[in-house]
């Protein structure tokens, strides 16, 4: 089976720039215990950038950034 490492950090890009603020609280919740990577989508949000640059397994410790 293989690994999926841990992320460090993980960059999303709201794709309605009006939206109200809580949608990053719905992401995070969405995202925690998951896998994703560069392209996939959550809630209204596009991810941009992932470190390590790879598939990762998002955690409590992952660090979301907001643009």
């Amino acid at each position: 089976m293989n690994d999926v490492p841990d992320a460090n950090s993980v960059t999303l890009r709201s794709r309605k720039p009006l939206a109200p603020p809580f949608h990053r609280h719905i992401a995070r919740g969405k995202l925690v215990g998951r896998t994703c990577r560069t392209g996939d989508r959550v809630v209204i949000y596009d991810i941009v950038a992932t470190v390590p640059d790879e598939e990762v397994r998002v955690t409590g410790a992952t660090q979301l950034q907001f643009e």
